[in-house]
């Protein structure tokens, strides 16, 4: 599991769902990340543990091209927050 990010105070004041989708890099289909986030999370990690995952995608550099970019419904779907590569 990626290290924690810590939130700032800014930040704090949204929905856990609105901090994910600030800072998740493609924003498309909020409607279907939002039924999204809702459908995994008896399963996803703290909201840190994920802003975690998405900053190692971006850092790796797997998601530098934005077609290779997952939108953020499918992402949280194939619980892409769990791996550890």
């Amino acid at each position: 599991m990626p290290k924690i990010v810590p939130i700032s105070e800014e930040l704090a004041k949204l929905s856990e769902f609105e901090i994910f989708w600030r800072c998740y890099p493609r924003k498309k289909g909020k409607l279907d990340a939002m039924k999204a986030w809702e459908q995994v999370a008896k399963h996803r990690p703290p909201l840190e543990a994920i802003l975690a995952a998405v900053n190692t995608a971006i850092q790796s550099g797997e998601w530098n091209d934005p077609h290779f970019t997952p939108w953020p419904g499918t992402w949280l779907r194939r619980g892409q927050f769990l791996d550890e590569d």
